[in-house]
């Protein structure tokens, strides 16, 4: 770690006293969370709280939740705000907020900090994440990281490991984060180091944890290598050789790529804390013009969007305690029904094999909103979020995460804090009645 001058804790008072953690019962017909000590069942029901930055109006927004000062940035976190939220979601009846981990840009290098000189992670950054984490114990709010987008963060550190790839690996790269030993290992350290921190400076708040979250979303992306190979054989991190130019070969080292991936990183979370959930993010095929069936072997140039998220079927066979679906309506010409149909479809949801699955491995849906293309107002994007919350319920979901709770500076979607109360009103805290 590299040492800096930080300040005392924000949240200051009596001894933190930890919540009861949430484990997964796998006795029912269908896995779910509870508490670990009374067995009451625990529906996951929150939002999605995000900060995002642009040093200027040609910049596209980044990450900056937990934004430290840095030599060439200022600090983004905002304590207040974070404790106003804990505050009403306590009062209100909701229980889980997630939260990006993350630091890939100049102009919010989050946990990376300075380029140079940060070993690891950034302190200052991770003392905002354990501040965080304090008021959300004291308030009973559960919190789930996500551990960004599948880099690593963008510091001298990390990034000087992949010199044999080319300098703009770990920007554009994320197929060497699941493929590759190097990749895989880089990984495993920065989500070790982060649950380590945590563990060493406040263990009261590793049970706020409802998990940690490999990734956003995860995918491979057809238009970077190895994918961009069409023949020749393939060396993957597992220790097999994979022929590329075998449609059945190259979906195989996506597949087996995120087995091992997975394995190795819950490996490390357990070493640390073996009562530690590790879930992993997915967005649906259908959201990038696939079906998840026939559109398979990760192939370059095959379909205009060149990313493959792995579907629900693929991961959950592996060692992932819960699984995590992102749901949007994002076509005209699908009704709410329609794209949670198709979208789920795509990506195993509703199959057999998901069935069997889903009796020991929950399933949560930690992202679902309206975009503002798709809906006309505010209370038409409740009303069909209303309809999306019920179908889900109905499936039997763990839980439901809206994004977002109030990242008014995105607007593109519909955010739950453009009107409170009738967004309460309306969707109440989306648990099974």
């Amino acid at each position: 770690m590299h040492t800096e001058v930080i300040q005392p804790s924000r949240v200051v008072g009596q001894a933190l006293q930890s919540l009861e953690r949430i484990t997964i019962d796998q006795s029912g017909e269908r896995a779910q969370f509870v508490e670990h000590t009374t067995g009451k069942p625990f529906f996951v029901t929150g939002f999605n709280y995000v900060r995002l930055r642009a040093v200027d109006a040609e910049t596209y927004p980044d990450h900056s939740t937990f934004d430290a000062e840095t030599e060439l940035t200022q600090a983004d976190y905002d304590p207040d705000r974070a404790e106003a939220m804990f505050r009403t979601l306590s009062e209100t009846g909701f229980n889980t907020v997630r939260v990006f981990i993350i630091g890939r840009s100049a102009h919010n290098p989050g946990i990376g900090g300075n380029y140079a000189s940060t070993e690891g992670l950034y302190e200052p950054y991770m003392e905002n994440v354990l501040d965080f984490l304090r008021r959300a114990t004291r308030h009973g709010i559960r919190v789930f990281p996500t551990m960004g987008d599948g880099e690593v963060p963008m510091n001298a550190f990390y990034c000087d490991r992949f010199a044999e790839y080319g300098r703009e690996t770990t920007k554009r790269n994320r197929n060497i984060f699941v493929l590759t030993q190097a990749g895989v290992d880089a990984r495993v350290d920065y989500i070790r180091l982060f649950l380590s921190y945590l563990k060493d400076k406040e263990p009261a708040v590793l049970p706020t944890l409802l998990g940690l979250q490999c990734q956003n979303e995860a995918c491979l992306e057809a238009d970077q290598w190895p994918f961009t190979e069409t023949s020749g054989s393939f060396d993957a991190a597992n220790g097999r050789a994979y022929d590329l130019s075998s449609t059945d070969e190259r979906q195989a080292l996506m597949d087996d790529g995120y087995q091992y991936y997975h394995q190795r990183i819950v490996a490390a979370v357990k070493a640390v804390d073996p009562e530690m959930l590790v879930a992993e993010g997915v967005f649906v095929p259908r959201a990038v013009g696939k079906d998840g069936i026939h559109d398979i072997g990760v192939w370059p140039g095959k379909i205009k969007d060149e990313r493959y998220p792995p579907t629900l079927t693929s991961i959950g066979s592996g060692v992932l305690d819960f699984l995590d679906v992102h749901f949007y309506r994002d076509r005209d010409s699908d009704t709410v029904d329609e794209a949670f149909r198709l979208n789920l479809g795509s990506s195993g949801f509703f199959s057999q094999q998901m069935a069997e699955i889903r009796k020991s491995t929950p399933v949560i849906i930690g992202e679902f909103g309206a975009f503002e293309s798709m809906e006309k107002s505010f209370e038409e994007a409740v009303d069909n979020m209303v309809r999306a919350r019920d179908l889900a319920l109905n499936e039997n979901v763990n839980g439901m995460l809206y994004w977002t709770y109030d990242c008014l500076e995105q607007r593109d979607l519909y955010h739950a804090a453009d009107n409170w109360s009738l967004f309460v009103e309306k969707m109440g805290t989306f648990e099974p009645k």
